[in-house]
């Protein structure tokens, strides 16, 4: 015997419309932009005018608030036709809650919207809302006249606040700059001076003989290097030539810290005796051209790192 084919119990009603479920799915899971163009396919489309309903009327009811009337926007864009955006008006005007409308007419009565939008949305709810709901309206709209007035309020005495702030900050912005120029000018000519007294310190007045031809070119060659930097510091004060006017003090420097050295060339320490001035003097001054060639040079680097860091702390437009 054939066995027995069990009834379906599901009768046709049960089953969802295919098509509404399709449309309440896609309005709820794609972007706004999507369900727009989606809106505007189905219209066109010969059988596609029931569709368009349902998506309108989806997106009127279930959408958050703020993408209902992102979505009017959209729909309100020239070539477009107003229809579909007042159909998701008159919708939501009829059917969302009364605090929702509030908000919803809020929104739609500020820019980028169209003033005709906010009409829309008033005219249905004051035409289709019972008196009640009309008065708990009313009231939830001037409750949200009062809080943006409040915020208004709030930041115009934020905006009154600032200038004394910007004036302040800028009194000090000028104090460090007009420092920071003054630093700049005297520090490379000071730098300049030491190098330059350096030079003249450590300059030979005879060669020891017996000295090896490298001796002898460090002698002469050391304290015209200073000179030379010295000189050039006071036309170009930057970065190079007072690293430059740095090596070459730290370079005298190093000819006095060598001479002390008990295995250095004995023709070093006779060298530094045939100088203008006495190891002791020359050493100091070789110090002091090093420590101004050194804070000039910080300094510099310092200004030339500045532009960057406030072009990285100022936000993207």
């Amino acid at each position: 015997m054939r066995p027995e084919v069990k009834a379906n119990k599901n009768a046709p009603e049960d089953y969802a419309d295919p098509v509404n479920e399709l449309v309440r799915t896609a309005v709820a899971c794609q972007p706004l932009d999507a369900v727009a163009r989606l809106v505007d396919l189905l219209e066109r489309s010969p059988h596609g005018k029931c569709a368009a309903d349902e998506a309108l009327c989806t997106a009127a009811t279930e959408l958050p608030v703020h993408e209902v009337a992102q979505l009017v926007h959209l729909l309100s864009q020239p070539p477009r036709s107003p229809d579909g955006a007042d159909t998701i008006l008159r919708r939501a005007a009829e059917q969302r809650p009364v605090a929702e409308v509030s908000r919803l007419v809020t929104l739609l009565h500020q820019p980028p919207h169209a003033a005709r939008a906010g009409s829309q949305t008033t005219r249905t709810a004051a035409g289709r809302r019972s008196v009640e709901e009309l008065a708990e309206l009313i009231t939830s709209l001037v409750a949200e006249r009062m809080k943006d007035s409040a915020l208004e309020s709030a930041e115009g005495f934020e905006e009154g606040v600032a200038p004394a702030e910007n004036d302040a900050e800028g009194a000090y912005e000028s104090a460090e700059s007009g420092h920071s120029f003054a630093a700049a000018r005297w520090l490379p000519g000071l730098a300049g001076l030491g190098l330059l007294l350096c030079g003249g310190a450590h300059s030979p007045t005879g060669l020891h003989r017996g000295a090896s031809i490298l001796v002898d070119i460090a002698a002469i060659g050391l304290p015209a290097l200073c000179v030379l930097v010295g000189v050039l510091l006071f036309v170009k004060n930057t970065v190079v030539p007072l690293a430059a006017g740095f090596l070459v003090s730290v370079a005298a420097m190093a000819q006095h810290v060598l001479a002390g050295v008990p295995f250095a060339p004995s023709a070093l320490s006779q060298t530094l005796h045939h100088i203008f001035l006495p190891p002791l003097p020359a050493s100091a001054a070789a110090g002091l051209a090093a420590c101004l060639s050194l804070a000039a040079l910080v300094h510099a680097l310092a200004a030339a790192r500045q532009p960057r860091a406030a072009t990285a702390v100022l936000p993207a437009a």
